[in-house]
């Protein structure tokens, strides 16, 4: 039987950081939590953050602009789709995200520009690692831009005995979920 996202942290939080029926945990200074389904303003939001550099090494191209079904697709949240915020002073600066297909799942990660190498991006990739093992997702996997280094090294935090191919110039990566 498959198993369903986990509702509350997997990890000992924070003493006082659950917040009503939405449990989110505190590390550093940096709310992580759920993403509510159709919350597409959280989207916009950390999209908008995102420079040019940073939406090519993430979309894998040029992307100015979300859509509405971009919006829709990206903040939708159920059974096979879980979307965690990166929250810092009552702003989203991060999503992590995992769409799940049977025992494997793809991961998605942006963070704002302002945010990047601020241990963001590790704390989305460790609370989607351990989220993934709960729901007894046995695989992970990642699209990324060739050259993007954040995204392999948080995928080597996710998961174990990564193989990699490189297609029309972007890494698809797989590995055992860590």
């Amino acid at each position: 039987m498959r198993q369903r996202w986990p509702v509350g942290p997997t990890r000992r939080a924070i003493r006082g950081s659950q917040c009503g029926a939405m449990h989110a945990e505190v590390i550093r200074g940096i709310t992580i939590r759920p993403l509510r389904s159709g919350e597409s303003s959280v989207i916009q939001t950390v999209f908008d953050q995102l420079g040019p550099t940073s939406r090519l090494l993430r979309f894998g191209g040029a992307k100015n602009v979300l859509t509405t079904g971009d919006l829709e697709q990206l903040s939708r949240v159920d059974g096979d789709h879980h979307v965690l915020v990166a929250v810092v002073d009552g702003g989203p600066v991060g999503i992590g995200r995992l769409v799940r297909d049977g025992a494997e799942a793809e991961v998605a990660i942006a963070v704002a520009d302002e945010w990047q190498h601020r241990g963001v991006g590790t704390f989305l990739a460790d609370r989607l690692a351990a989220d993934a093992r709960a729901a007894g997702i046995e695989r992970l996997r990642a699209t990324m831009h060739a050259e993007n280094r954040a995204s392999m090294a948080l995928m080597w935090r996710m998961a174990r005995g990564l193989k990699t191919r490189c297609v029309a110039g972007q890494l698809e990566v797989v590995g055992r979920a860590a």
